[in-house]
């Protein structure tokens, strides 16, 4: 078995080089130390606060079915923007200088909205940000039965219509991932790039008490303190979980699997065509990812390229570092992508539709990734 590996020009990447030594002069100008700024602790404060007091109404506002219905909505909306914008800083270990922190403030976060932290975590630090867009590599690509996203995967008869089911399957993506997919994982031993997967017994014991938890506050006390009825209550729990589905993935979802994302392919000896960093660059689109009200609603996801090359700074910072990337680019000969919401998302529809209709190469071979 081969090991896959960038080349080795990985390490004396001139672009690289020339962008961090210019997000750093970036950063000492300012006083910035790559970490949280106040906009990131307001947006946690507002977008928590309401969480927290919407929650707070639905328990006690005795409210009517509809008034109810927009609550359990908001708490969707709410809750999916605190974890864009801050659970997936504390992630990255990039709100504070202080680990343990940032895995306390992670795991409360992320667990107020169903999904287990340290799982997540793992699929996405240690498997995607490692190899984005690599088949067998990423845990993105590797663990989606419903939707063909890498043109590497079969193609099956149901493919060539899921441009037109995809919104369809996109409404169940936050009940899948709290109830089917993070159980699924639990039990893995391996994971795209992750081989041999043992859990610490302390992280099980925290999955199912969180677990546990989660399904107390949001269902069981609704049930029986709000005053509303069975049906009302699943039926808001449902349009929570559509709520945080659609801003999560139609946030997320053209940034990798869109028109002119590019899937690399390995050659005989396991490398990959390009860098590190110009890897990056090529398998991502970006979004208004210099602007700030983008930045204040998708965390930095808009802004996928600087997240990706810097992802232990502060999502903050991305809207500047977008600037030196779009500069910098075409100098390098990259094809960096910087688009609009709507035609991003149009992008990715696209994409699906293609991968409907293409079937995979004849040959596929088998690696074990590293990083060298």
């Amino acid at each position: 078995m081969k090991t896959l590996k960038f080349r080795e020009e990985t390490q004396q990447d001139a672009f690289y080089e020339d962008l961090r030594a210019q997000v750093n002069k970036y950063l000492k100008i300012n006083g910035f130390d790559g970490y949280a700024t106040w906009q990131l602790w307001l947006k946690a404060a507002l977008y928590g606060g309401a969480y927290l007091g919407l929650y707070i109404l639905l328990m006690t506002g005795n409210l009517s079915v509809s008034a109810a219905l927009w609550t359990w909505a908001g708490l969707g909306l709410f809750g999916i923007l605190l974890g864009l914008n801050f659970s997936h800083d504390a992630a990255h270990d990039s709100i504070t200088p202080y680990k343990r922190l940032n895995k306390i403030l992670y795991f409360l976060t992320f667990s107020a909205l169903g999904g287990n932290a340290y799982l997540w975590q793992l699929r996405h630090v240690q498997s995607h940000h490692i190899f984005p867009n690599v088949d067998d590599c990423d845990a993105d690509i590797d663990d989606n039965p419903f939707i063909r996203l890498s043109p590497y995967k079969p193609l099956l008869w149901r493919h060539r219509f899921q441009h037109f089911y995809a919104p369809i399957v996109y409404l169940f993506y936050t009940l899948n991932w709290v109830f089917i997919k993070d159980f699924q994982i639990l039990h893995k031993k391996r994971l795209a790039n992750l081989r041999n997967i043992r859990h610490p017994k302390s992280e099980i014991a925290l999955f199912f008490a969180a677990k546990i938890m989660y399904v107390l506050l949001m269902l069981v006390l609704p049930l029986r303190f709000s005053g509303l009825s069975a049906g009302v209550v699943w039926a808001g729990f449902f349009v929570m979980h559509a709520v945080s589905s659609y801003v999560f993935v139609f946030g997320l979802v053209a940034s990798h699997f869109s028109d002119g994302c590019a899937f690399p392919k390995v050659d005989e000896e396991g490398f990959l065509d390009q860098s590190w960093s110009r890897h990056q660059v090529a398998v991502s689109l970006d979004y208004h990812a210099t602007k700030h009200w983008a930045n204040w609603i998708f965390g930095g996801f808009n802004a996928h390229v600087a997240h990706h090359l810097f992802p232990t700074l502060s999502h903050v910072h991305y809207p500047e570092i977008s600037k030196f990337i779009a500069k910098m680019a075409p100098k390098y000969g990259l094809p960096y992508q910087n688009t609009s919401w709507n035609k991003a998302v149009a992008a990715h529809f696209r994409y699906l539709k293609r991968l409907g209709q293409i079937a995979p190469p004849a040959i596929k071979l088998t690696f074990n990734p590293t990083i060298s």
